[in-house]
């Protein structure tokens, strides 16, 4: 017995070709193991590395149409940097490797154990750039994803739903392990996708479920794990080359425009881009720009130090945005007190001069004060400029907040002088 089959699918067209599989009878046969197997074959049969390791970019034809459905479906989700997603059904990793690249916490993961070794192999041969954190991955057993409830932001979904043989157990599990106004995204075949020469193909040679996606049946199935609402789509991934007049036709809304609408609705028939979302709001944090605000106030003990010595002072800060400010030691979008160099006249020497480490998060509203230590620069006079920043986010000063300078001497002791700002 399938678990999760609650639908009946459209009757089969009567075919001439004796092999037709009919892929209800392939998931009523297998079982969800069984099938599981067969999933993992079909990459421990295909030993080409450079295929899947070049993917998405294997194929000249089907390239643009892959990474026009990630960024759809990324640009539909809109995850704040630094997001806990799940790449659901990722295959040998290609869209993970985007992912993290981007800047999300990413947990692969697959019913084959073999494809995620392949993913494995992806981020040694291909080092993913810059700040991040190295991806989890993990197996799926066919029936329940091994993470704690409300432990993902997004789920990303490219082009695996259809081989899901309990479709509404998983979505269950997608629902489970979203947090609240958490949102699942997926890119699908369109309609009668099991019916196609490539699905018949897979299913013959592989025994891999190529099922259609009935958007009916989702829906239903989503508001009874725990969404509350599904969206869909509409993208047509071609562009159209026109002349200037009827580009300027179409913009204005005219008889141009009507000439696409056909085009539109074939591209809407070839692709389910759905969106599935679950109730409930994500308080907004520092890993968004929006609505980061904040004041920092600094008292420095004194502004001339001798040489290789140090500037003491004290620090108070305030959140006076809408967001709430992650600690300093969080992996993405940590508030920090970030320090500018600039010399007397304004110049800027190093903007990343230095960072001061606020004892906690801080909710709006909330203010703190702390004491810190900052090295000097090699002898002569400066400003320092004290701004905050939500690391790999922005600069405070960005979003209007005042930035605060002292001018200060290193080398050159005289009589103790304290300046706030």
């Amino acid at each position: 017995m399938i678990l999760g089959r609650q639908t009946i699918l459209p009757p089969v067209p009567p075919s001439d070709d004796a092999d037709f599989i009919d892929v209800r009878t392939l998931m009523a046969t297998l079982s969800v193991e069984e099938l599981n197997r067969t999933s993992d074959e079909y990459f421990r049969h295909h030993t080409d590395l450079a295929v899947y390791l070049s993917k998405p970019f294997t194929n000249a034809e089907e390239s643009t149409d892959l990474m026009i459905a990630f960024s759809q479906v990324v640009n539909g989700l809109a995850p704040p940097y630094g997001s806990d997603i799940l790449d659901f059904g990722c295959g040998t990793c290609w869209s993970t490797r985007c992912l993290t690249q981007m800047g999300y916490a990413v947990t692969a993961m697959d019913v084959s154990a073999t494809a995620l070794d392949i993913g494995r192999e992806l981020f040694r041969r291909l080092p993913v750039v810059g700040h991040h954190l190295p991806p989890e991955f993990l197996v799926f057993d066919g029936r329940r994803f091994d993470l704690p409830d409300a432990s993902v932001d997004r789920i990303v979904c490219l082009n695996a739903f259809h081989h899901v043989p309990n479709p509404a157990d998983v979505l269950k599990e997608m629902a489970r392990v979203l947090r609240p106004g958490g949102i699942a995204g997926f890119s699908e075949p369109g309609d009668g996708h099991s019916r196609t020469s490539q699905a018949q193909y897979e299913m013959r040679n592989y025994t891999v479920v190529e099922n259609d996606i009935v958007i009916e049946d989702i829906e239903r199935w989503g508001i009874e794990a725990g969404f509350n609402r599904l969206e869909l789509a509409v993208v047509d991934p071609r562009s159209y080359r026109l002349g200037w007049r009827e580009y300027t036709e179409l913009i204005a809304g005219g008889v141009a425009a009507e000439r696409y609408v056909d085009s539109i609705r074939e591209a809407a028939a070839n692709r389910r881009l759905f969106f599935l979302y679950k109730p409930g709001a994500m308080p907004p944090d520092s890993r968004q720009r929006r609505g980061l605000l904040g004041t920092v106030r600094v008292t420095l003990d004194e502004t001339q130090v001798a040489a290789a010595g140090v500037f003491r002072g004290e620090a108070r800060v305030e959140n006076t945005g809408a967001n709430l400010w992650l600690p300093s030691d969080a992996p993405f979008g940590p508030v920090l007190v970030g320090v500018h160099l600039f010399s007397p006249d304004g110049q800027l020497i190093d903007r990343d001069f230095g960072r001061i480490r606020l004892p906690r998060g801080l909710r709006p509203g909330e203010s703190a004060t702390l004491r810190f230590t900052l090295d000097a620069p090699p002898p002569g006079d400066y400003r320092l400029a004290f701004d905050l920043v939500s690391e790999q986010v922005c600069w405070f000063e960005m979003n209007g907040a005042e930035v605060v300078s002292t001018d200060v001497s290193v080398g050159r002791v005289g009589p103790a002088a304290r300046i706030s700002g």
